[in-house]
């Protein structure tokens, strides 16, 4: 424990940050403290749980934080492990009771690719989203999953490697390792589509660099192949009304069509 810096976090606590997640500057650099939170469990994660054991979907299992110090404590645990395996993530630099400290990872991978958009580099956009389903298969290579591997939840350093940020659900102890990485490529293909809606390029490939990296025969998508085909009569019947459908349920619908257009070609 560093007690000068457990005494400028709580002292900057307690004058009101305004914020659950702050940064600091902190021996010459910067460093982001994120508080505990209450856990998040609602009436729909027992629903999702129910339809879990129903359907014998592991995926569909609810992944939400803990909450409080035990919610910490598990963010802690998966950045010591993830770092052990040479995956890019924040270094681990302090825990408080109602906080953790951690280094900077880079910037968001999101936000730069808005810039490069706004910038009209259109082969910076797409070299991004390759990089980030090829990252995403060497997480999984090192036999682990996310949990919201979002592009808000990767970043980029100076020297172009993706990281991960953002811990709070794992998956990894609540179903099967493939299952998780099963579910965390629904949610990497899924985040593509709904921040370029009119860009099926990109979805395509994101979805296509992870393939490369991870390979056809990759044990994750045995689980995906039976979610997509399950989850086809639900596309059939909502396709003809796709025009009165909501943003995200369209992207459900474009996601899912270039996920089993792929794995059935496979």
């Amino acid at each position: 424990m560093n007690e000068q810096l457990h005494a400028l976090v709580e002292h900057t606590i307690a004058q009101g940050v305004g914020a659950r997640v702050f940064a600091l500057r902190w021996e010459n650099r910067r460093i982001w403290v994120k508080q505990a939170v209450p856990a998040k469990q609602k009436v729909w994660h027992r629903l999702q749980r129910f339809g879990a054991n129903i359907t014998g979907i592991p995926m569909l299992r609810p992944t939400v934080s803990p909450g409080g110090k035990e919610g910490l404590e598990s963010e802690a645990a998966v950045l010591r492990k993830l770092s052990a395996l040479g995956i890019l993530v924040p270094d681990l630099i302090d825990v408080g009771e109602n906080w953790i400290a951690i280094g900077d990872n880079g910037g968001i991978l999101q936000t730069l690719i808005d810039e490069d958009l706004h910038k009209g580099d259109e082969g910076a956009v797409k070299n991004r989203v390759i990089d980030a389903g090829t990252a995403l298969a060497g997480l999984h290579e090192s036999g682990l999953a996310h949990g919201a591997p979002l592009l808000r939840n990767m970043t980029i350093r100076d020297d172009g490697k993706i990281g991960f940020i953002d811990f709070e659900e794992d998956p990894n102890a609540r179903m099967p390792i493939v299952d998780a990485q099963a579910r965390d490529i629904l949610l990497f293909v899924f985040s593509i589509q709904r921040e370029f809606k009119k860009r099926p390029e990109l979805l395509r490939a994101g979805w296509q660099a992870y393939v490369a990296a991870a390979g056809n025969n990759a044990p994750q998508l045995v689980p995906l192949r039976k979610v997509i085909r399950l989850l086809r009569p639900v596309y059939l019947i909502l396709r003809p009304f796709r025009r009165w459908l909501g943003t995200d349920a369209l992207n459900g619908l474009w996601a899912y069509r270039t996920l089993r257009k792929s794995l059935y070609q496979a």
